[in-house]
C-alpha cells in the first residue's frame, strides 16, 4: 500500500488466472487466518519469503509448496554479479583478439608527443616522403613538417602523465597494506588480533587475505553512460584510422550525436590514459580492453545476444580469471535444471556450488537448502508466481486511476468486481 511502508498480500488461482482475494497485512498470524478460509488448497507457488512459508505449513500442512523459479534465477544471478564485482576490475586487460585489432590499435599504441616527433625525423632521415609518413603516423602534413624542421633542444622531455602516477601510487598503497595483513597472518595472528594491530576492518582483512583480491578499485575505468556511448566503437574505430575529429563529429552528428567535437577528444583521451593505467608492463599493442558489465551480461543473456563481446574475447578473460567462466556455468546449468524437471540434479549442483566456498553464494545456497522441497517441486512442477505478479502490476494500476485516493476495501473491490467481470 506504501513502498517500504505497507505491504498486502495477494491470492491467485493457478487454475483460470483469477484474483480471489487479498488482505492487507503480510504478517504469519492475519495470513494463516486467512489462508484457512480455503481448506481446498493442494498446491502454492511462493517466493522465498519465510512468513510466508510458515503460514502456508500452518494453515495447510499437506498443500505442497512450489519456489517460484524466476526468484531463485533472480537471486543466484544477484550474489553470481556480487562475486564478479569483487573478483573483476571494471575494466579487464586481455590479450589481443583478432577482431579488435584495428579498433584497439590507436588505444594500446599511445605514442607520446616525443616519440611521434622522433618517429617522423627518423622516418624522414630515411628519404621516405612527406605523404609516406603521413601514412604510418596519422600525422597532418603540417604537424609532420613542423617536426622535421624541430632542432633537437626543442625536443620536449616524456613527462609521466599525472593521473596515471596517482592511479599506480594508490595501487601500491593497497599493495603495501595487502602485505602488512599477510605478514601478521604468517606469525600467526588471528583476523581479530590483526584489526586490533593495523584497526583495519575485519571485512578489509578477510578481502585483502582472499587470493582473488584485486587492488584495482571496482569501478575504475567503468564507462559511464553520456552521448558518446552509442558511438564509442565507431570513433575509436575512425580515429584508429586516422580519421579527423572534425570529420568523426561530422559523421556521428548524422546519426544522432548532439554533443561537442571537443568531448570526442576528451573522450579518446580518455581511452587512451585508462587503456595505459590498466596495462601497466604489458607490451603496448598486445593487449585490449574488456569491460566488466558485458560479461556480468553473460549471466541474463546467452553469448550470442550480448554483441559487444566475442568468444574470444570471453575465453581470454575465462583464462585469466577462471572463476568467471565457472560462474556463468554455474548460473546457466541451474537455469537448465529448473526446466529439466529432474529434482536430483538439483543436489549434485547444491554440491558443486558449495564446493566453490563464495561468501556471495553462501547465503542463497542456505536459502534453499532450509526450502529444499519447494525448490525441488519447482523443476517438477509447471506453476510459477508469474500471475501473481501480473495481477499485482494490475492492481497498481487501478491505485493510480483512482490517483491513490482510495481505501483498502475500496480498492479490494474493485479489482474483485473487474475480476468477477471478467469471467462472467
Amino acid at each position: 500500500m506504501k513502498k517500504r511502508k505497507s505491504y498486502g498480500t495477494i491470492m491467485v488461482n493457478l487454475a483460470d488466472s483469477r484474483v480471489i482475494d487479498l488482505i492487507e497485512s503480510r504478517e504469519k498470524e492475519d495470513v494463516v487466518i486467512w489462508l484457512s478460509l480455503f481448506p481446498n488448497i493442494k498446491y502454492v507457488s511462493r517466493d522465498g519469503s519465510l512468513t510466508y512459508a510458515a503460514a502456508i505449513r500452518e494453515a495447510h500442512p499437506e498443500a505442497h509448496h512450489i519456489s517460484d523459479r524466476f526468484h531463485l534465477v533472480k537471486n543466484l544471478t544477484d550474489a553470481s554479479t556480487l562475486c564478479m564485482y569483487r573478483i573483476l576490475a571494471g575494466r579487464i586487460v586481455i590479450p589481443l583478439t583478432k577482431e579488435q585489432n584495428a579498433m584497439n590499435e590507436l588505444l594500446t599504441s599511445k605514442p607520446s608527443r616525443r616519440t611521434k616527433i622522433l618517429w617522423v625525423k627518423s622516418l624522414a632521415s630515411q628519404g621516405r616522403t612527406i605523404q609516406d609518413i603521413r601514412t604510418q603516423t596519422k600525422c597532418s602534413l603540417q604537424t609532420i613538417q613542423k617536426y622535421i624542421r624541430m632542432r633537437e633542444e626543442e625536443i620536449p622531455k616524456d613527462l609521466e602523465d599525472q593521473r596515471g602516477r596517482e592511479h599506480t601510487e594508490a595501487i601500491q598503497k593497497i599493495m603495501d597494506k595487502v602485505k602488512e595483513v599477510k605478514a601478521l597472518q604468517v606469525k600467526g595472528y588471528s583476523i581479530r588480533k590483526i584489526a586490533d594491530e593495523t584497526g583495519y576492518t575485519k571485512r578489509t582483512i578477510k578481502n585483502y587475505l582472499s587470493p582473488d583480491f584485486n587492488p584495482i578499485h571496482g569501478q575504475y575505468g567503468v564507462q559511464r553512460p553520456g552521448k558518446l556511448s552509442p558511438f564509442r566503437n565507431e570513433v575509436i574505430a575512425l580515429r584508429s584510422k586516422g580519421t579527423t575529429y572534425k570529420e568523426i563529429h561530422a559523421s556521428i552528428l548524422q546519426k544522432g550525436y548532439t554533443g561537442s567535437e571537443a568531448a570526442i577528444r576528451q573522450f579518446i583521451a580518455k581511452e587512451k590514459r585508462l587503456q595505459g593505467d590498466l596495462e601497466n608492463d604489458v607490451i603496448a599493442g598486445s593487449t585490449e580492453i574488456v569491460e566488466r558489465k558485458w560479461l556480468i551480461k553473460l549471466l541474463y543473456k546467452p553469448l550470442d545476444k550480448v554483441k559487444a563481446i566475442s568468444l574470444e574475447q570471453v575465453e581470454n578473460v575465462v583464462e585469466k580469471y577462471p572463476l568467471v567462466g565457472t560462474l556463468i556455468r554455474l548460473v546457466w546449468r541451474f537455469k537448465e535444471i529448473l526446466q529439466s524437471g529432474e529434482k536430483e540434479l538439483l543436489h549434485t549442483w547444491i554440491s558443486e556450488a558449495a564446493a566453490l566456498e563464495l561468501n556471495e553464494l553462501t547465503s542463497f545456497l542456505n536459502g534453499i537448502k532450509k526450502d529444499i522441497d519447494a525448490v525441488e517441486n519447482a523443476c517438477t512442477l509447471p506453476y510459477n508466481n508469474g500471475l501473481a505478479e501480473g495481477s499485482i502490476n494490475k492492481l497498481k494500476t487501478i491505485k493510480r486511476i483512482m490517483y491513490g485516493r482510495n481505501s483498502f476495501e475500496l480498492l479490494r473491490n474493485k479489482l474483485l468486481l473487474l475480476e468477477s467481470r471478467k469471467f462472467n
